[in-house]
């Protein structure tokens, strides 16, 4: 979630109980997918030589519907009932509408993203995403590294942040920082690699412009603007409405862009999620 017009410091703060040791972790940070740029591509989300980021935003431009269509699409209605400022658009682009529309979840069912490191090579790996696990498994040399497909955080870089920091107060703070620039090269501070920093600013610009009103509404500006916000869930363990506004608006494009999200990596964040939520992968790749 974001709110720009502040820049706080940025503070470190690692998990109580990081998912990878400290061995792993560095393993992690010094390896390289080679083939990111080809990921980015096949999702029509490589940015053109004249761009200055190396992947495009995944919400624009947005996929306007009639009101029929809108009223039938959860995020879509969303928008033109609860965030202050209604919009007629599912919030993306048409590619991932198309995606979002089609996608499955069940852990059986789902595409699934997997790498395979290059042959006597513990640092350089290829990703590839796979129509489900049963494809993946059948492919000689590749592991399980989340579920749906490769994107713009499916590194092993990128996973030992999701391991190791409570991005749930990392990021937050990245979100509020002054434009896209800022917010991108914060996230870079974090430990992102650079095309999953921008996936993150890109979520954060969404999320700023579609729920500024909601988030005011939950938190109250000085609270928001200094970064004191109370819980992210409500007494019944539901989302608060700041937050539920970020996943319905911003939500969908951050999924498909990134890739991997810490849920469908199997690593549970500060925020409450039901346990259906959160796949079970097994993250064993230097063994």
């Amino acid at each position: 979630m974001g709110l720009a017009g502040c820049n706080p410091p940025l503070d470190i703060a690692p998990l109580p109980q990081p998912a990878f040791d400290d061995t792993t972790l560095a393993r992690m940070h010094n390896s390289q997918a080679i083939n990111l740029h080809d990921i980015l591509a096949q999702n029509q989300l490589l940015a053109t030589p004249a761009e200055t980021t190396i992947s495009r935003s995944p919400y624009q431009p947005l996929t306007l519907m009639n009101f029929a269509e809108c009223w039938q699409d959860t995020h879509c209605r969303y928008s033109i009932t609860e965030t202050g400022i209604p919009l007629q658009a599912f919030p993306a682009n048409e590619v991932v509408y198309a995606w979002w529309q089609s996608r499955l979840t069940e852990p059986d069912q789902a595409a699934v993203c997997g790498l395979r490191f290059l042959e006597d090579d513990s640092a350089q790996y290829e990703l590839a995403s796979f129509s489900n696990r049963t494809e993946l498994d059948s492919t000689p040399g590749f592991q399980l590294t989340h579920y749906q497909q490769c994107g713009s955080c499916s590194t092993l870089q990128d996973l030992a942040v999701y391991g190791s920091l409570d991005l749930t107060v990392m990021a937050k703070t990245c979100s509020k920082q002054q434009g896209f620039t800022a917010k991108q090269r914060c996230m870079e501070d974090i430990g992102f690699t650079s095309a999953c920093a921008e996936s993150w600013a890109f979520n954060a610009q969404q999320t700023t412009q579609s729920c500024f009103v909601r988030c005011v509404q939950e938190y109250g500006l000085i609270p928001l603007i200094l970064g004191t916000e109370s819980s992210p869930n409500t007494n019944g363990g539901q989302l608060n409405q700041c937050l539920l506004c970020d996943e319905m608006m911003a939500g969908p494009g951050f999924q498909y862009a990134a890739g991997r999200t810490r849920r469908n990596s199997g690593i549970t964040s500060e925020i409450d999620r039901p346990e259906d939520q959160v796949y079970e992968v097994e993250h064993h790749y230097f063994d």
